[in-house]
C-alpha cells in the first residue's frame, strides 16, 4: 500500500514538473484537485511549480473555505498572489530609460513634440521636385533632463512580458511593446532660440513621403545586456555639450497609440 502511494506521488510530481509551464492554476483548479483527493502537500507542490492566477478576495476565500480547502493551502495561495502582484508593480516601476548621476538612478522622462513643420516655400519654388524636410519640434531650448557628464551611461528597462503590456499602463508603452535598445535611435537635436528640432521625415510631390530619422544625426552606441529585460547603453564617443534624445523606431502598437514623444536630455558637463 505504501509503495503504491509512493509511486503515485512520484508520478504526480513528475506530472507537475512537465506541465507547470503550460498550465495556469486558478481557484477552481485547487478545488478540483482537493475534490480528487490529493493531499495538501501535493497541492502545495503543484502551486509552487505552476503559473498561478488566484483570486484572494474575501468572497473568494470564503468560497474556498466552504469547499473544504485547508488553511495551509489558502495561505500559500495568498502568498503567491501577493508575490505576483509585487513583481508586476516592480516591473511597471522599472520600465523606461534611466541614467546614473552621482550614484543615483534618474529616470529620463519623455517630452511630447510641440509641433511639426515643412518648408512649403522651398517646395513651391522647385514645383515639388525637391525633397522637403519634415521637422518635429520640442518646446524649450534645453531639456529638463540634464546630465553633467559627456560620457553618460543609460539603462533600459523593458517589461517582463509583452502579452500583458497594455494592461500595465499605456503611458510607458514603448517599453511594453519593444524588447531591446536596438529599437531606439540616439539623435542629436538642432537647437533654435526657444525650441529644439528633429528631422523625422521628408516629402516629395512625386515620390511621396518618407518617415524616419536622418542618419547624419544619429549616434552609434554599444549595448550591454544585463539580464533578459535590462540593458546598459553607452555612446561610442563622448557627447559634446548639446541636446539629444532617444527616438523610438520600432513597431507602433495598434489601438490608437502614436509616437509623439522622445526621451530627451541635455549634456551639460560641469566645469
Amino acid at each position: 500500500m505504501k509503495k503504491g502511494f509512493l509511486l503515485f506521488s512520484l508520478l504526480f510530481i513528475f506530472f507537475l514538473n512537465s506541465y507547470a509551464q503550460e498550465e495556469t492554476l486558478t481557484n477552481k483548479s485547487i478545488v478540483d484537485l482537493s475534490e480528487l483527493g490529493f493531499s495538501d502537500d501535493l497541492i502545495i507542490t503543484k502551486i509552487k511549480t505552476s503559473k498561478t492566477d488566484f483570486d484572494t478576495s474575501t468572497e473568494a476565500l470564503k468560497n474556498l473555505k466552504e469547499a473544504g480547502i485547508s488553511d495551509a493551502i489558502i495561505k500559500i495561495m495568498m502568498n503567491v498572489e501577493h508575490d505576483n502582484t509585487s513583481n508586476s508593480e516592480q516591473a511597471e516601476a522599472k520600465t523606461g530609460i534611466y541614467t546614473k548621476i552621482n550614484g543615483e538612478f534618474i529616470k529620463v522622462l519623455p517630452t511630447v513634440f510641440s509641433g511639426t513643420k515643412t518648408n512649403m516655400l522651398a517646395s513651391a519654388f522647385t514645383y515639388g521636385i525637391a525633397d522637403t524636410n519634415i521637422k518635429s519640434t520640442l518646446a524649450g531650448s534645453t531639456s529638463r533632463n540634464i546630465i553633467p557628464y559627456n560620457k553618460p551611461e543609460f539603462f533600459f528597462y523593458f517589461a517582463e512580458t509583452q502579452n500583458n503590456a497594455f494592461t500595465i499602463g499605456a503611458a510607458n508603452w514603448w517599453f511594453m511593446s519593444s524588447t531591446s535598445p536596438n529599437e531606439f535611435a540616439l539623435v542629436r537635436l538642432s537647437q533654435k532660440r526657444n525650441k529644439r528640432e528633429l528631422k523625422t521625415g521628408k516629402v516629395n510631390v512625386y515620390a511621396g513621403s518618407e518617415i524616419g530619422i536622418d542618419s547624419k544625426s544619429t549616434i552609434e552606441f554599444n549595448i550591454i545586456q544585463i539580464d533578459e529585460h535590462t540593458f546598459k547603453v553607452i555612446p561610442d564617443q563622448p557627447l559634446p555639450p548639446g541636446e539629444y534624445c532617444f527616438f523610438y523606431q520600432g513597431t507602433i502598437p495598434h489601438a490608437g497609440f502614436v509616437n509623439q514623444s522622445v526621451f530627451d536630455f541635455s549634456i551639460q558637463p560641469n566645469e
